[in-house]
């Protein structure tokens, strides 16, 4: 760790969201809300493209509904990005899995005769977009427990994550390395793929997350270890609500991360009222 890394104290960082691309936001809020029990938290449309590429590389009319077990300001959510007219995206060997609790998707699977599969040990659900859920026992204070995504080098992603930005190391083994700023927040656990090179397609995601002391300690570290920079520092504006302060980041598998600054973002996520 360099002196110019990110030393992250309690409270200066929270994981809030990964970013989903949906093919149909109607079969996605069926699976979402009757499957996995979630709640729309906010929608919003937006009529051009995103200038950090929030919905991908399209310029074309989308919209991004927050979806979750609870409100963004204390639950990690999901972002799910519809770009009108395209209805299905290429997936690559990025995200392998969100592993959340399985009270209550396993009880309203049945109820709703949603086919439950087996997958490492677990049982687990596939969303219509072919993302899996893995369902995890135990005590969790997070509903989800951690996004787990295949890794071309351990040791590289520890170098960037933890060694870089800042992340704590919650557990490491030969087959992956789990990391996040918080233990009672979800975690990013990166699991050793065979593959060489990680393909993220078309339906690449990305995992957001909140900082309290602003961009400038994310964008300095950056600099100096001359990893990518996407976009930004740059502020972005959601019709109607407040501005925010965003830097994307690409990690050295090609994953991306956007840093948002915590007070902006905290009032543009106010839960609205009848949501749903």
């Amino acid at each position: 760790m360099s002196k110019d890394s990110v030393v992250a104290e309690p409270g200066m960082f929270r994981m809030l969201h990964w970013v989903f691309k949906i093919g149909s936001l109607k079969s996605s809020l069926h699976f979402y809300e009757k499957i996995l029990g979630m709640h729309i938290l906010r929608h919003e449309e937006f009529g051009v493209g995103c200038e950090a590429t929030c919905n991908g590389p399209y310029a074309r009319p989308w919209s991004k509904t927050m979806i979750g077990w609870g409100p963004e300001k204390t639950n990690f959510v999901f972002e799910l990005t519809y770009n009108y007219g395209i209805k299905s995206y290429r997936k690559g060997n990025d995200l392998r899995y969100i592993a959340v609790s399985a009270d209550p998707v396993l009880e309203n699977a049945k109820k709703h005769d949603y086919p439950v599969e087996e997958f490492e040990g677990h049982k687990s659900v596939v969303d219509p977009d072919g993302y899996r859920w893995v369902l995890i026992d135990g005590p969790k204070t997070q509903f989800v427990h951690y996004v787990s995504l295949n890794s071309s080098s351990l040791n590289s992603s520890i170098a960037f994550w933890n060694g870089v930005l800042g992340m704590n190391k919650f557990e490491e083994k030969d087959s992956h390395v789990k990391l996040g700023y918080d233990a009672e927040q979800t975690a990013l656990q990166f699991h050793s793929s065979s593959a060489d090179t990680i393909e993220h397609a078309d339906a690449f995601g990305r995992v957001a997350i909140a900082t309290a002391p602003g961009t400038a300690p994310i964008h300095k570290a950056v600099l100096a270890s001359g990893d990518k920079i996407q976009h930004g520092p740059i502020k972005l504006d959601t019709p109607g609500k407040a501005t925010v302060e965003v830097i994307i980041l690409v990690d050295r598998d090609g994953y991306e991360v956007c840093y948002v600054e915590m007070e902006g973002f905290d009032d543009l996520s106010k839960p609205v009222t009848g949501a749903d």
